[in-house]
């Protein structure tokens, strides 16, 4: 029997969220740090004729816009911004040479050159220039290399003696055993910056103790070697102790007082578990620089200045050129020819395009600056000490409702942006603290649970490593509860390979 086809007339409701091409354009600037931006604003000056540096004409570029000190925030709590208003002309008859659309930059790219932008040359030739104070062998010196080479992104050597001597012979066809390769991992282990070449953080933080104790050309104290004679004790025996926090035992098997227990372990938070931080991704030999979206300094007094790095972004305009040419067309519009008409639709659109890819820039500025406030107030004891235990729980969704805008939009910010506070670099995520419940009910920092991950996976045996479900045993043993998943992602932020990778 043949069948009919038959039309039906239907009719439904959906509601969709379709983004603007200016949201789309703010959405990808917030994502850029200082320096993808800067490349950014060239491309456009170039694209676009309409957009253009420099003050515009004889007027005054800065009137009605930000000042060289409008991203200035001090504790009276006084937005810089004031009542800035949308610039945007929508009437483009309207225009005229005192209202064209202009972005300014603050005063803080004259300070560019004196912002310390990480290290401008390889960590590895770094790594590999210290090797000429020790007299080696050339074997010594092709096994130091190789060891250099092997350096995780912490500065850690992540593998056996047992795998590396294998790898040597097989490489690199050098036949040495494990004694001479450990000899020479000591020499590493001796090189700047402290810490380099350990194989795990107890190693690390053993290492940079050691060197204190052992520095010849910068004596100590007795009372200063006493101190640090037990933080080693502390390190070395009491290992599990101290990482787990149990202040209360540590302070029965050492003999000493609470205060005295928490003055050592502030004394051992001060010491640097990274030493490879400046090491590029998997140790590969390529030039690492930082330059901070914000500069944020404090003073003995409390107070906390924050400010935008405008970097090398210019002043930019809308031409001149391009509105009097508009003017121009618009004159005498029942005259234009094909050709005429033509050049009014393609000068409308730079023109259109110009300003607003200036708006967007200026919201870019606007959002980066309160969500930096926000992040600032919200973590105000944190940014005056710098101690780890100052830090107050903070999530994207408390700074959000605090600076009025999305949780999205302060994701793009943080996502890949740092801070200079008080000399030295912090990525926007170091200012955040995510908690966990241990079995106990206590509240722990959700980066000491991923140390305590990393310190699993640094003990681990490398020829029968770890899985994420005894990676979760392990951690509910430590009393902290974790779903397979979470281990799994908290060990790809970690850079920690899946279990058959790590095999060695």
């Amino acid at each position: 029997m043949p069948q009919g086809l038959t039309q039906i007339q239907a009719q439904k409701t959906e509601q969709q969220l379709k983004l603007s091409q200016q949201q789309l354009q703010l959405v990808r600037l917030l994502e850029m740090p200082i320096a993808e931006f800067e490349q950014q604003v060239k491309k456009e000056l170039m694209d676009n004729p309409a957009l253009e540096e420099g003050a515009s004409g004889d007027r005054n570029a800065d009137e009605g816009m930000e000042s060289s000190d409008e991203m200035e925030m001090n504790d009276t709590g006084v937005d810089p911004y004031g009542d800035m208003e949308n610039d945007r002309i929508s009437d483009l008859e309207a225009y005229s040479d005192d209202d064209l659309p202009v972005y300014a930059p603050s005063g803080v790219a004259a300070e560019r050159n004196e912002l310390p932008l990480g290290d401008s040359g390889s960590f590895i030739e770094y790594l590999e220039s210290q090797m000429m104070n020790y007299d080696l062998s050339e074997d010594e010196q092709k096994i130091l290399k190789y060891l250099i080479g092997s350096l995780d992104n912490r500065g850690f050597i992540d593998r056996p003696l047992s795998a590396l001597t294998d790898e040597l012979a097989f490489k690199e066809y050098l036949y040495v055993s494990e004694q001479e390769v450990e000899k020479v991992l000591h020499v590493l282990q001796s090189f700047d910056p402290v810490g380099i070449g350990a194989r795990s953080t107890q190693e690390c933080l053993l290492l940079q103790i050691d060197r204190q104790l052992n520095n010849e050309e910068v004596p100590i104290s007795d009372l200063k070697r006493k101190i640090l004679q037990m933080e080693r004790d502390i390190i070395a025996h009491h290992y599990d102790l101290f990482i787990n926090k149990n202040k209360e035992r540590l302070k029965n098997k050492l003999g000493i007082s609470a205060v005295q227990v928490d003055a050592l372990f502030d004394d051992i938070r001060k010491l640097n578990v990274n030493p490879g931080f400046a090491l590029s991704e998997s140790s590969a030999d390529r030039v690492q620089t930082q330059i901070p979206d914000f500069i944020v300094e404090t003073d003995p007094d409390g107070n906390i200045e924050m400010r935008l790095n405008s970097g090398e972004v210019p002043r930019l305009h809308v031409s001149a050129d391009y509105i009097n040419q508009m003017k121009t067309f618009q004159a005498h519009p029942s005259k234009l020819t094909r050709s005429e008409k033509e050049g009014l639709v393609y000068t409308r659109q730079k023109i259109e395009a110009a300003q607003m890819f200036i708006e967007s820039v200026k919201q870019r500025r606007r959002t980066l600056y309160e969500t930096m406030k926000a992040i600032i107030e919200l973590q105000r004891p944190f940014f005056l000490t710098k101690d780890e235990e100052d830090k107050v729980r903070l999530v994207l969704e408390d700074v959000a409702k605090k600076s009025g805008y999305d949780v999205s939009t302060i994701s793009r910010v943080c996502n890949s942006k740092c801070a200079l506070l008080d000399g030295r670099i912090y990525p926007l995520s170091d200012f955040f603290k995510l908690t966990r419940k241990n079995a106990a009910g206590e509240e722990i920092d959700g980066r000491r649970v991923r140390e305590m991950l990393q310190e699993l996976v640094d003990a681990e045996d490398k020829m029968n490593p770890y899985s994420d479900d005894k990676l979760v045993a392990l951690m509910k043993q430590r009393g902290v509860a974790l779903a397979r998943r979470t281990v799994a992602k908290y060990r790809m932020e970690l850079g920690i390979p899946a279990v058959n990778s790590r095999r060695g």
